[in-house]
């Protein structure tokens, strides 16, 4: 069971800083921090602690694809240097309190659209993919 059964956790997962001080920079400029409890995480493995921790909490999940410079275009399944936002995919659709709203915002469409494919399998579940500069402008 969750910590909370009142959604107010967002989960934020991508491995570039720079893009982390851009989103919190957005969220900050509309409020959405001031209604939400963020999580920001850089490794697959702290999304998934973090989906553990909160299961029933969350409600948005902003996953990367791609969690390593090395593995910048790395194709679905094609081994890794490190665990790719698909593992936290897998991971999300084994859960009984999967995010109900989850965005992937990759610049690797092909990874992108292979982790949308196996995310839409979940019923109750908005899946959507937005590549992240777009991803900002869109934020309320």
């Amino acid at each position: 069971m969750g910590v909370s059964s009142y959604m107010n956790y967002v989960l934020f997962l991508d491995d570039d800083r720079m893009r982390h001080a851009r989103f919190r920079a957005r969220i900050e400029a509309v409020g959405y921090a001031r209604r939400h409890q963020l999580l920001y995480v850089f490794t697959a493995a702290d999304a998934i602690d973090a989906l553990r921790a909160h299961e029933g909490a969350i409600s948005t999940a902003f996953l990367d694809h791609d969690l390593c410079e090395d593995d910048h275009w790395v194709l679905p399944g094609a081994p890794s240097k490190v665990p790719t936002g698909m593992a936290v995919v897998n991971h999300i659709v084994t859960m009984r309190q999967p995010p109900p709203a989850i965005t992937v915002h990759s610049f690797n469409h092909h990874a992108a659209t292979a982790m949308c494919t196996r995310l839409a399998a979940l019923h109750g579940v908005a899946v959507q993919y937005i590549p992240f500069d777009a991803l900002l402008g869109q934020i309320a």
